[in-house]
């Protein structure tokens, strides 16, 4: 895979939203836990017709379906290089993503996004079976936030 031609598709076909505020605090178990979250929020979001906001649990990414379209190729391509594609076939969360894209999470979340908006799999979470926010971002935390499994063509 070539993590520079992924980093600069996801550049140039989708945004990062934050949904709460910029600095949340909380705890986790007994450790008190502070999130910096350095996006614009979702209520500056460009919306309508010609874009697709994917609720990614932590963050909402917002893709631009005419950009998103014009590299459908390229994705295809960096996804028939995946170094484990029976894993890929199996639906990676975004934590197996990641390292094996070669990028960082919020690239991972930023190219599901892309591909759910292109038809090429879907992103499933806890939220998409029905459970609150709350719970889904614990289960995302732990990893469930991830794709519904893609088996590249030849």
């Amino acid at each position: 895979m070539n993590a520079q031609k992924l980093y600069d598709i996801v550049q140039d076909s989708t945004r990062v939203f934050r949904k709460g505020e910029s600095v949340e605090r909380g705890r986790v178990g007994n450790v008190d836990v502070v999130e910096l979250f350095g996006y614009d929020h979702i209520s500056e979001a460009p919306s309508g017709d010609n874009f697709d906001k994917v609720d990614m649990i932590f963050v909402d990414v917002v893709v631009d379906k005419a950009r998103a379209e014009q590299y459908r190729g390229a994705l295809a391509e960096q996804m028939r290089a995946y170094p484990q594609p029976e894993r890929l076939a199996g639906g990676p969360s975004y934590i197996e993503l990641a390292p094996n894209m070669g990028m960082e999470q919020e690239g991972a979340l930023r190219v599901m996004a892309l591909g759910k908006t292109l038809g090429m799999w879907d992103v499933m979470s806890a939220k998409t079976l029905g459970m609150d926010d709350a719970t889904a971002r614990q289960m995302a935390g732990q990893g469930f936030l991830m794709i519904s499994g893609y088996k590249p063509s030849e």
